[in-house]
């Protein structure tokens, strides 16, 4: 994809040796019923590099830094580790002692060892970046916090929470030193932020659902266990300067999805417990068959066969299977279970939590409604990397639609599809063109206008298309959001297995013209919940929507020029009409009228 990027400058930000930092003279603790953990000074944080580069001695001085330099709190337990296919929960015992554990990741899929990996076979991130240890007691966090929050008379700090992508698959809070550290947006709002990321149970281990484990364990571990690191937060950052009253839940892909389903949490009857939230790419399928024998029991039973229980419903044996065993299931389930560019698990209605596709709660008014502010984004070219390979024809494209809406029950809706988006007509018989258009609008742009039309007086919306459409792959945006330097940037970008030639161009490309007022619109969110505080221009307008449908004041992130870095302008990935369209399949699959009342209402 980047083969295409025709864009041009050479910049290099120069390599500044390792300095030695002075130890502070007391670091932090933070003091949990189960444990002590002590804060390290990061020596990463992009001031303290600024300064090592010009310190003419071999020591830095540590009263010097302190106003703009970060604490890191890592391997932080918010959990104990939780029962297999049950809920996570804040440890009971107690403990005085210093705790130092080593990072650890929860059971993850290796997307380079997938005949059929979601997203393709070049992802955003190297699949290896993560060097560290996957296990079931896995419910950990790292915690970035400036070391003013810890100077007296200091005020509290607005927090960001950030939940991670990944298919609701794969990945970890630690992945590797550029993704996920929050240090340029702790910077960018000149160390007044406090960045905290978790872990949660993805896969199998976190998100089998279906009728059985409605009964006998519990579908959606993963949201559970984000919803108590968000708990945590409540309960507890106030020990490192933090406003719990100010927290904001960002993510990306599956993370921006989790945050949706946050938002319709028993039918918008329970608190998210944040305030405002950025969701790049809000991802999810449909996942609403939990009738017994369903769709979603199919997946499970499929899963207890590769894990050596048999095709059957017997989670205690699942249980008593060990760790490498339930693991390698979860690797198996994604190469048996026909993907073909689609999710096999992810959030699935359970009756509970969610209590039936988000598109119709959001459109039922049934969500909850303190949000104060959000950030709504997407990338221009967000389903490249999802479109299987071999869709050559007609006959190719009726196929992916029975494995994305199965059963006789659903031929009228598969109908409904193929004619909608008639290829014939609108692709010039390009099925797999036309395909990765269906999947664009099901399952990522059109998540953007449900949570507009959700908060429509509260949110700033965002289309990325940076250097070109085709360039703005999904994932791209994470790349100003989490470097801060060219060199950074070239290093993510050849984990994407990007040519080193072209990637440092890309780089230099985006450090200069995109990512610094980019990360200004979103640290002036994070500090005042507008991104219109930092003065950057064009002033960022809540976007509106136009007779025709289409949503406007949406804020391009686009080309290198300084007339198309930014700008306000239309969006047509997410009409009124293709939107409308999704949400009436979703409608029809449920047999749930647009009216329908919930649960509690009955």
């Amino acid at each position: 994809m980047f083969s295409r990027l025709l864009t041009a400058g050479l910049c290099a930000l120069p390599l500044w040796n390792e300095q030695v930092l002075a130890t502070p003279p007391d670091l932090p603790v933070i003091t949990l019923p189960w444990g002590k953990w002590q804060a390290e000074v990061d020596k990463k944080d992009p001031e303290v590099s600024k300064q090592s580069a010009v310190q003419t001695t071999r020591i830095l001085s540590y009263h010097a830094l302190r106003k703009k330099q970060l604490y890191v709190f890592r391997n932080v337990r918010f959990a104990s580790e939780p029962e297999r296919f049950g809920p996570s929960e804040f440890p009971t015992s107690t403990n005085e002692s210093m705790q130092s554990p080593e990072s650890v990741s929860c059971i993850s899929v290796n997307i380079g060892k997938l005949e059929n990996p979601p997203g393709g076979h070049e992802p955003l991130k190297d699949p290896e970046s993560s060097r560290v240890s996957q296990v079931e007691d896995c419910l950990f966090l790292d915690m970035y916090v400036p070391v003013r929050a810890f100077e007296r008379h200091a005020g509290k700090l607005p927090v960001i929470v950030w939940i991670y992508g990944g298919a609701y698959s794969l990945g970890s809070k630690s992945e590797g030193d550029i993704l996920y550290t929050g240090r340029p947006i702790i910077k960018a709002t000149n160390y007044n932020s406090i960045f905290i990321v978790g872990n949660y149970r993805s896969g199998a281990l976190g998100f089998l659902a279906g009728n059985y484990m409605q009964e006998a364990g519990l579908p959606n571990a993963g949201l559970y266990d984000q919803a108590l690191l968000l708990e945590w937060v409540q309960k507890y950052v106030d020990q490192v300067g933090g406003d719990k009253k100010r927290v904001s839940a960002w993510g990306e892909s599956a993370g921006a999805g989790s945050i949706l389903h946050h938002l319709i949490r028993e039918d918008g009857g329970k608190d998210p417990l944040f305030q405002t939230f950025y969701a790049m790419s809000p991802a999810y399928e449909m996942s609403w068959d939990n009738t017994p024998d369903g769709r979603l029991d199919t997946y499970y039973r499929t899963y207890s066969e590769l894990a050596g229980c048999g095709y059957k419903y017997d989670i205690e044996c699942l249980r008593r299977a060990d760790t490498k065993t339930v693991a390698k299931a979860n690797q198996d389930l994604f190469d048996t279970v026909r993907q073909t560019g689609l999710f096999p698990v992810g959030p699935a209605v359970d009756g509970k939590w969610i209590r039936s596709i988000p598109s119709i709660r959001l459109a039922q008014g049934k969500y909850w409604g303190g949000i104060e502010s959000a950030i709504i984004s997407h990338c221009s070219n967000e389903s490249a990397a999802f479109n299987p390979q071999g869709i050559e024809n007609e006959k190719d494209f009726d196929r992916f639609l029975v494995t994305f809406l199965p059963g006789d029950s659903l031929v009228s809706q598969r109908a409904e599809i193929k004619g909608f988006y008639d290829c014939p007509k609108t692709h010039g018989g390009n099925y797999s063109a036309c395909l990765e258009t269906v999947i664009r609008d099901a399952v990522f742009t059109c998540n953007t206008r449900y949570l507009f039309q959700a908060y429509p007086d509260r949110s700033y919306m965002m289309d990325y298309a940076f250097a070109t459409r085709e360039t703005g792959l999904h994932g791209v945006d994470l790349i100003p959001l989490f470097t801060n330097s060219v060199a950074e940037a070239k290093a993510f970008l050849e984990q994407m297995k990007v040519k080193p030639t072209l990637a440092a161009i890309y780089a230099s490309t985006l450090r200069l013209s995109i990512a610094p007022n980019f990360i200004k619109y979103l640290a002036s969110f994070v500090v005042t919940g507008s991104p219109n505080g930092a003065g950057v221009s064009p002033l960022w307008q809540r976007a509106e929507e136009t007779d025709g449908g289409i949503l406007e004041d949406v804020l391009k992130v686009k080309g290198v020029y300084a007339s198309e870095k930014f700008q306000l302008g239309t969006d047509d990935q997410n009409t009124r009409e293709t939107c409308d369209f999704w949400h009436k399949i979703a409608t029809e699959v449920v047999h749930e009228p647009e009216d329908a009342p919930s649960q509690e209402e009955l």
